[in-house]
């Protein structure tokens, strides 16, 4: 081949490459995308393809104001597609998207007005005072959290020392507990002893009463039948029965056949029946008719109310002293129905029997109280107040602050709570759940729940968003629904070391 052929085929082999290497430079107009993504808007031959591989279109229609990519790829410029988004560059303050209907809607979204790049609307580049704004925002954030972060190592420290003090104090309490576990046992040996003597002597002093009891019953119960047994033959009849006034239970002057029947429910009824089921019933029956009688009686003198005469007064006391008292009678039988005290033996086994139901009361009391500051102590070293413990010293502290008429209460790992600024009672907005916060800011966010059940709602519940600050203190409360209340509450717990923190962008 000669030479002047090969740089022929070398200078056509050139122009190819050249060729080529001009049809992937990147088209000037295509507007609303970052420079990460400009090698994808880079002609292929006069082709696009979309993203989502559903569409290869010439590579003109690009931003032509018209979607054809069925995931907007092919129009980042334009509000064509529905679906797209708009790449804001905003140099000197942060970058962003904005969805595309926002593009060339002559509302200026960008900082930098490139959003309005064909719709006739000068927007003013604001990114620099942004910027600057932002910076001495950041400025002042970073201030904050330097002071806050040494409070948080102060408060890191002391939580850590009071975990290691509950932890501390719960071997002595274990021991307590032994001890007083050893000596309830013993106690409840005596208790138990001096228990059983108590009741051995109650039951044989109430067993005695009771038989007494059964011959007094037996022989008023006799005494009464031959009351009742108007002729003597041993039998009583419901016509005997109705000779008895006090069984007028509906006051009509007259003894029913029904009212009788209430008391004899058989036609006859011998001395044993009468005991077992009938005197009773006479007896309550007789008690009740004398109380009313007698009340009767009161409220018709109360209502003649007579003149005094000292004659008539005397003659009337007189004849009333001579009169059978038949409601004393019945004040006697109840009288006697009523058990005496127990002799001085049973009151003294009593007595013993008390004093160690009292020792053993309070040994189990005193039980109880070591084993709950045991629970205390460990729950309280296992809970989750951060990787260094700073939110340790914050358990039983409690921060409020007011809003118009009400005042707020945030009790950390405890409850919130709401007031009337005037008043005593508390509202509960809910008691500690767990820290809420999406990872990998989990302690940003605490959860508070089942609060006091609101009128025709549900139980209050409280959201705390927790920020950096210099003091601890609620600095906002909003109900954004109803019921759920939403805190910010700002601490040195929650402030990181700056060091640490991620850098500010470099546009800033």
């Amino acid at each position: 081949m000669s030479w002047f052929r090969l740089i022929i085929l070398s200078s056509a082999s050139l122009l190819s490459v050249v060729s080529a290497s001009d049809q992937r430079l990147p088209m000037k107009n295509v507007v609303g995308i970052p420079k990460s993504r400009v090698v994808l808007y880079q002609p292929n031959g006069e082709n696009f393809q979309c993203f989502d591989g559903s569409n290869t279109i010439l590579f003109k229609q690009v931003n032509d104001n018209y979607c054809d990519c069925v995931d907007g790829s092919d129009e980042p410029g334009t509000s064509a597609c529905s679906n797209g988004h708009f790449f804001c560059q905003n140099l000197g303050y942060t970058s962003e998207y904005i969805p595309s209907s926002r593009v060339n809607d002559k509302i200026c979204d960008c900082c930098d007005g490139s959003d309005e790049h064909s719709s006739g609307v000068s927007c003013p580049n604001l990114c620099e005072e942004l910027g600057r704004a932002t910076r001495v925002e950041r400025e002042r954030l970073a201030a904050i959290a330097k002071v806050g972060f040494a409070k948080r190592l102060e408060l890191a420290k002391a939580g850590k020392e009071l975990k290691n003090q509950k932890l501390k104090d719960v071997e002595p309490l274990k021991e307590e507990k032994t001890s007083l576990e050893t000596y309830q046992k013993d106690l409840e040996v005596l208790k138990k002893t001096a228990e059983d003597l108590e009741r051995k002597l109650q039951d044989e002093h109430r067993d005695q009463w009771n038989a007494g009891q059964a011959e007094i019953k037996k022989k008023r119960a006799a005494d009464m039948f031959l009351e009742v047994d108007k002729n003597s033959d041993a039998k009583l009849t419901l016509d005997e029965v109705k000779l008895l006034p006090y069984l007028d239970t509906d006051h009509d002057g007259v003894v029913s056949d029904e009212e009788a029947k209430n008391i004899l429910s058989v036609e006859e009824s011998d001395i044993e029946h009468f005991v077992a089921s009938v005197y009773d019933l006479l007896k309550s029956a007789k008690r009740s008719f004398t109380q009313e009688k007698k009340l009767r009686e009161e409220e018709e003198a109360a209502e003649k109310e007579p003149e005094p005469d000292d004659d008539l007064v005397a003659d009337e006391d007189k004849s009333t002293a001579e009169e059978p008292h038949s409601n004393e009678e019945v004040q006697i039988e109840d009288e006697d129905e009523k058990m005496p005290p127990y002799p001085q033996e049973a009151q003294a086994a009593t007595e013993e029997a008390n004093k160690f139901r009292k020792l053993y009361d309070e040994t189990s009391n005193k039980l109880h109280e070591v084993n709950q500051k045991i629970k205390d102590a460990e729950t309280f070293a296992s809970a989750d107040f951060g990787e260094d413990f700073a939110w340790a010293p914050l358990k039983g502290q409690c921060f409020e602050t007011t809003v118009m008429q009400y005042v707020y209460k945030l009790c950390p790992f405890e409850k919130a709570s709401q007031k009337d600024k005037g008043g005593y009672g508390e509202t509960s907005l809910g008691n500690f759940k767990d820290w809420t916060g999406a990872a990998p800011r989990k302690h940003s966010k605490q959860t508070y729940h089942e609060g006091q059940q609101c009128w025709n709602g549900p139980q209050r519940s409280t959201q705390v968003e927790i920020e950096c600050g210099e003091e601890n203190e609620i600095v906002e409360v909003s109900e954004p629904a109803k019921c759920e209340y939403h805190f910010t509450f700002r601490t040195p717990a929650a402030c990181n070391d700056p060091e640490k923190e991620e850098p500010l962008h470099t546009e800033l």
